[in-house]
């Protein structure tokens, strides 16, 4: 049995270990991750087969995944600094500083005068504002090295915290002429140009950076945000449908969409949506343009696309097409049909949350304002980060007369979802007449501002 078991696992391995080295050949991201996790599945207790699914993790900005790849791999070979290092890193790059200098101890045992020990303690300074030890500790590093990205980007976060943002923004503008490939200076000069509502500059260097990592998510949807918010539409409309492509997750195709319903008027996208669900098979795709083309004005078209798939009775294949449908019928002003499949998919999944979202906005509408509150209030606990659901329950609340909730709904939202520009304007609104109230909360959605500028950038 013991034979035949790792027999069985070899072959696994094996196999998996095949398919992976096909992915990555074609650039499948998603099938080289799925082969990986059945590698390290199938021989846990190799560290080569952990560093290959950790690289995977961190080049698609998944580095809680990334974090427990190498840890896995470090566990496998503790004298392995290049792996410490990593994981060091990684802690860094979410945000974890406690555990990262908890790392850049060990890694100060095992590699004596590593640079990463500085750059890590020169980040925990940035964390606790002790901004000219951050400098000392950037320039210490690039007295060895001039063009060294993590030391360069270090100090540009120390001088940006010591109110000296176009140092930062020169240093920043001559490391990524010298270095052009540097993706960390990029990042950091884009977020301070979003900062400054410099759009057009903003582009610019998203457009470059998208040049050296066009499998860069993040960076691909500030792109097709920044182009539009700086008037550039043909930039934007390129950007976008590098992204959309007839494969792409449906949750990247919804970010894109949301995007073009903030910063894109045009009647133009309407008709680019129409073409783009027609390129992809895939019903999950055509369910997310479908409820865009709802809200965009258009529900006669999302009636066309959901309906195929909108089964009756309800199940876990037709649910979302269903919900989908319901709020394409709201739109179009027939309540009755829209109620009765948001009904249907709610009995079947009562977190369906496109459901409780379009059974909630057409209760609004129809003055049915207690049984509105309820669902949005289950919109907010599925999905707590959804700025739009935070503004729909206070907009409920509102309507139904208590402003008191409405403003503290503002409140733990602009706390819980930190430098959301729509949530911090809906609170705005509310704070009209008041200076004192205004410039204090204008200070806070600085500091949550400031602090968003150097995540993950590492």
């Amino acid at each position: 049995m013991l034979v035949a078991g790792c027999s069985s696992s070899d072959s696994r391995a094996r196999a998996a270990l095949s398919a992976y080295q096909s992915a990555a050949a074609t650039n499948d991201v998603a099938g080289a991750r799925r082969a990986l996790l059945e590698l390290v599945g199938a021989k846990d207790d190799v560290a080569e087969y952990w560093v290959e699914l950790g690289k995977l993790d961190a080049s698609t900005g998944s580095y809680g995944d990334a974090y427990y790849a190498f840890t896995r791999a470090y566990e496998l070979d503790r004298s392995n600094a290049d792996l410490l290092r990593a994981v060091t890193q990684l802690a860094l790059r979410s945000g974890d500083i406690a555990l990262a200098q908890s790392r850049a101890r060990e890694l100060e045992i095992l590699a004596p005068g590593d640079p990463w020990v500085k750059i890590t303690k020169g980040w925990g300074a940035i964390s606790q504002s002790r901004f000219d030890e951050a400098l000392a500790a950037s320039e210490q590093l690039l007295s060895t090295s001039p063009l060294d990205p993590s030391g360069t980007v270090l100090k540009a976060r120390a001088l940006i915290g010591l109110n000296r943002q176009d140092d930062a923004i020169s240093l920043l503008s001559k490391q990524t002429q010298l270095l052009p490939t540097d993706k960390g200076s990029m990042q950091l000069l884009a977020r301070i140009y979003v900062r400054q509502a410099d759009w057009a500059k903003a582009a610019e260097i998203s457009r470059r950076l998208s040049l050296l990592d066009p499998q860069d998510q993040a960076n691909s949807l500030l792109l097709i945000e920044t182009a539009f918010r700086s008037g550039n539409v043909g930039l934007g409309r390129a950007a976008s449908d590098r992204v959309l492509q007839p494969t792409a997750a449906p949750a990247l195709v919804a970010s894109v969409l949301r995007i073009w319903s903030d910063y894109w008027p045009s009647a133009q996208r309407v008709d680019d949506a129409r073409l783009l669900a027609a390129r992809t098979a895939a019903i999950e795709q055509k369910l997310v343009y479908a409820a865009f083309l709802s809200r965009a004005g258009r529900p006669a078209d999302a009636i066309r696309l959901a309906t195929p798939a909108a089964a009756l009775p309800v199940n876990a294949e037709s649910a979302e097409a269903n919900a989908v449908l319901g709020d394409a019928l709201s739109r179009s002003g027939n309540v009755a049909a829209a109620k009765s499949r948001f009904d249907a998919v709610i009995a079947f999944d009562p977190g369906n949350s496109t459901a409780l979202r379009g059974r909630s906005e057409l209760d609004l509408r129809t003055g049915k304002v207690a049984a509105a509150i309820v669902d949005a209030q289950k919109i907010v606990t599925v999905l707590p980060s959804s700025p739009g659901d935070r503004l729909l329950l206070a907009r409920c609340y509102a309507a139904a007369g208590n402003n008191a909730w409405a403003e503290r709904t503002l409140w733990t939202a602009f706390q819980d979802i930190p430098a959301d520009e729509t949530i911090y304007n809906a609170l705005l609104a509310t704070k009209k007449g008041n200076e004192e109230a205004t410039r204090e909360l204008q200070e806070e959605f600085d500091r949550q501002r400031e602090a968003r500028v150097s995540r993950g950038l590492v």
